[in-house]
């Protein structure tokens, strides 16, 4: 299995295919994570700040599946059950549009072409976020079990959105862990941290 950028969210229907450029692939935020595991998946001292120089060009594929099945072992199945579960939204919608008695033949006709046509960008998109949310959830565990307090990077939107997602994992742990979001200014240049709020 290899990892690959599939697009925007597709939006389908009788007319053609649009795309919802507000839900990106998560493909692009796959090196994030990975640098993020790489970077932060080690022992710790007491007091000691650690510091770790991104690559300028994003992770080779291999390298990010590696990391994260590492991390995660059930990661192909979970791969798996998700692309069942997607197959099977996509034959519903098929059935559905067979059946369609509002549409004319023309229009039902394209319907069914562009869910067709769709199909494995949006396996492709699905493969990519089981991967995205399993290498979330691993940060999350990493933070946890090394009780990092603080992670900041700059200030750029794919560091937002994985940080904003760890959020989410974070509270999902037993028990939750809560974080919060600190975005600031230093030599001139914007910078975004995550602060991790361990309960004593």
């Amino acid at each position: 299995m290899a990892l690959v950028y599939a697009g925007p969210k597709p939006l389908i229907s009788s007319h053609g295919v649009t795309f919802d450029l507000n839900k990106e692939d998560k493909y692009i935020y796959l090196s994030i994570v990975a640098e993020l595991i790489q970077a932060l998946d080690h022992k710790y001292e007491d007091g000691k700040r650690y510091t770790y120089l991104a690559s300028n060009k994003p992770m080779d594929t291999e390298q990010i599946l590696d990391l994260i099945r590492q991390r995660d072992p059930l990661l192909d199945q979970e791969i798996q059950d998700r692309q069942k579960i997607v197959e099977h939204e996509i034959e519903e919608e098929l059935e559905r549009a067979h059946c369609n008695k509002v549409l004319c033949s023309e229009e039902q006709e394209v319907l069914i072409k562009n869910i067709e046509l769709l199909r494995n960008y949006r396996i492709t998109r699905s493969i990519n976020k089981t991967v995205y949310y399993s290498g979330i959830t691993s940060l999350a565990h990493i933070i946890q079990r090394g009780h990092i307090d603080r992670i900041y990077a700059p200030m750029f939107p794919k560091f937002t959105h994985v940080f904003h997602s760890i959020q989410g994992a974070l509270v999902k742990l037993h028990p939750p862990v809560d974080s919060a979001i600190d975005i600031y200014e230093e030599d001139g240049h914007l910078h975004i941290a995550l602060d991790i709020i361990f309960k004593t």
